[in-house]
């Protein structure tokens, strides 16, 4: 297993922010993540996991503990002709593409979305009209509370829009398995594609980002149209912007610290709310060092 002391997780997230770890350990395996989690436990030490990296602000003064990141976790395996099993580490536009060379339809809304799976059975991960409630048949989780392995079916998840009943701090997920149709392969990766290029063409991806920064709050009112019609696409806080070219993506413009991202989403939040009266919530997920006015952002209290 891989691992390091004082690790800059900047390195390690997709929006290029992060201060140091006190441990980062890299488990490539099942076993290995809960032989890790079994020395953390015996010894009281106190631990995080991280995924990708995507969707996620991590404090610039960094992270007391271990953080245990699952991206190498990333074996896939067809277990019959609909059934696909992935590690939590598996990269959703790597999924996709080959599960489309498989000849196994579900995935193709995924292969936009920069995450792991672990993260997007957490978050239920969607885009195009889908999401992952429409396609997971269960996910294998480590259990803090029980301290042990247990498989959780799609209906014990209880997945809504962009959650799911996963408790991050005391359930890690460590595989998830599809229940994909069948279809032509060719007419698969074509749709698959069609996605992809769409991707490319209406999101920042020259530029380091977290993924989408706030959820949806109507159906009918995403979160990049209000923040448009805010004029949010004009702010800026030292180098963190909203992109010019997708009002709901903070990018990085080289350097940026989490105080600066911070301090962008809340004017984001408050030109919507000035203008719409609506609220808009993050997306991201947060880990390590923030202050209460920060942490409001997240809680509604901002």
């Amino acid at each position: 297993m891989e691992e390091a002391t004082n690790a800059p997780l900047f390195r390690f997230t997709t929006l290029k922010i992060g201060g140091e770890a006190g441990r980062l350990c890299n488990p490539s395996s099942i076993e290995e993540t809960i032989e890790l989690l079994d020395h953390l436990r015996k010894n009281g030490e106190p631990w995080h996991v991280i995924g990708g990296g995507s969707n996620l602000l991590v404090s610039s003064e960094g992270v007391e503990g271990t953080v245990i990141r699952t991206a190498l976790i990333t074996d896939i395996k067809q277990l019959d002709d609909t059934l696909l099993e992935a590690g939590a580490g598996a990269r959703l536009p790597h999924l996709a593409k080959h599960a489309a060379k498989l000849g196994l339809s579900g995935l193709e809304f995924a292969v936009g979305i920069p995450g792991t799976v672990g993260g997007a059975v957490v978050m239920n991960a969607g885009a195009h009209g889908s999401c992952i409630a429409n396609i997971l048949e269960s996910a294998t989780v480590f259990d803090t509370k029980k301290w042990q392995l247990v498989t959780l079916s799609n209906a014990d998840l209880n997945f809504a829009y962009r959650k799911s009943e996963i408790d991050p701090e005391t359930q890690i997920v460590l595989s998830a398995r599809f229940r994909l149709p069948m279809d032509k392969a060719e007419a698969i990766i074509e749709r698959t594609q069609h996605n992809e290029d769409y991707r490319w063409k209406t999101q920042p991806l020259s530029w380091p980002n977290g993924g989408s920064t706030f959820t949806n709050p109507q159906p009918d009112r995403t979160a990049g149209y209000l923040l448009e019609q805010s004029g949010a696409k004009e702010f800026r806080e030292g180098a963190a912007a909203v992109s010019a070219i997708h009002a709901n993506f903070v990018i990085n413009m080289g350097g940026a610290t989490s105080q600066e991202v911070t301090n962008l989403l809340m004017r984001m939040q408050d030109s919507v709310y000035n203008k719409f009266d609506i609220r808009l919530h993050p997306e991201w997920k947060r880990l390590g060092k923030f202050s209460k006015t920060e942490l409001g952002i997240w809680n509604g209290q901002h």
